[in-house]
């Protein structure tokens, strides 16, 4: 009788369950990714030139703990994204019928506006959560992601990548949990997806991505000599590389970069680097959601003003609040804007 109990007891039924979750895709692949995270930070720091701002040394130190994950937390690996979000978990727990309510009418809206096929709900993989609305799992994030998509297709740009039989390069500068290359991958698989980021938070994106795409071929900037990491590029469905290795990117060409609400947190030299090295490798389009610069930042001008040194830029209005905001608010003085941008025979060094 006591074999049976202690076979059943709580603590015997939790250490099974870690023991599955240490052998799932989800933590061998963080387990992956740590390995290729220490390696691209121990290059990165030994770079004499880097000089990390105070405010991300912070931000990175808050999530520190990622580098010693337990099966258990990389199974919810999503609820740990608010440190790059800011949502939480808490913020959709069921019996808010008013609050989901206000996200159904947003979804609602944006399925109104442009293409339906174009929606990809938050996946329920590694702690995927949000409100339920018409059987799909929907967050801010998600809102936001299918908003960009409606904004590309508005901007003519998304067709190609969607239908071309020729395979694509898009970039993305900052692509945080993982979220919109999740997405653009889904609705246009024929795509090599390349993110610059801070290392660390490839524990979160690089993960994510690998879990949910099983079968991802992917490359991590130090398993190969600088000059051969865009060899092959078509070859792989992912490659990581970190902020600072901007003198590495040397495809053969790129059709897309993309930027999130981070440019506006830049200085005016920061981004600007990031839009001449696009227009320099030959990317067609840009595309930025951001205010033209953060509240604080008294080191950038205008993110639009630099956008337009080397694109021709159109912004292309999606709904009268930004994506942060419910319908039923009121639209700023200092909004996010879509911006799509047509890239410019000319720019200010020619």
């Amino acid at each position: 009788m006591s074999d049976v109990i202690n076979a059943a007891s709580p603590a015997r039924v939790l250490e099974d369950r870690i023991a599955a979750l240490r052998d799932a895709p989800g933590f061998r692949n963080y387990q992956y990714v740590r390995d290729r995270v220490l390696e691209m930070r121990a290059q990165v720091d030994a770079d004499p030139h880097y000089i990390p701002s105070a405010y991300w040394k912070e931000e990175l130190s808050n999530f520190e703990y990622m580098l010693d994950a337990s099966p258990l937390l990389i199974d919810k690996l999503r609820h740990h994204s608010f440190h790059i979000t800011g949502l939480k978990l808490h913020d959709y727990r069921t019996g808010q019928s008013r609050k989901r309510q206000r996200f159904a009418d947003k979804l609602h809206a944006l399925l109104a506006l442009g293409r339906p096929e174009l929606f990809v709900p938050e996946a329920e993989a590694l702690g995927g959560y949000g409100y339920m609305i018409d059987g799909h799992l929907v967050n801010l994030d998600t809102l936001k992601f299918f908003e960009v998509f409606l904004a590309l297709d508005k901007g003519a740009v998304l067709d190609e990548f969607r239908e071309g039989r020729e395979r694509k390069l898009v970039w993305e500068v900052g692509a945080g949990w993982g979220g919109f290359p999740y997405q653009f991958k889904t609705l246009c698989p024929n795509t090599t997806y390349l993110i610059s980021d801070f290392p660390e938070l490839f524990l979160f994106s690089a993960t994510y991505l690998m879990t949910l795409f099983p079968g991802a071929r992917v490359r991590f900037w130090g398993e190969e000599p600088a000059e051969r990491i865009f060899a092959n590029w078509q070859d792989y469905d992912f490659i990581f590389t970190p902020n600072t290795a901007l003198a590495d990117l040397t495809p053969d060409r790129l059709d897309l970069a993309v930027n999130m609400v981070s440019f506006q947190e830049m200085t005016t030299a920061q981004v600007t680097s990031y839009v001449a090295r696009a227009h320099e490798l030959g990317a067609r389009f840009l595309y930025s959601l951001n205010r033209e610069k953060s509240g604080m930042n008294d080191e950038l001008d205008s993110v639009s003003r630099i956008v337009s040194l080397y694109y021709w830029p159109r912004e292309v209005s999606v709904l009268k609040v930004s994506y942060q905001k419910m319908l039923d608010e009121s639209p700023g003085t200092n909004d996010y804007k879509h911006i799509v941008g047509w890239k410019r025979i000319k720019t200010p060094d020619a």
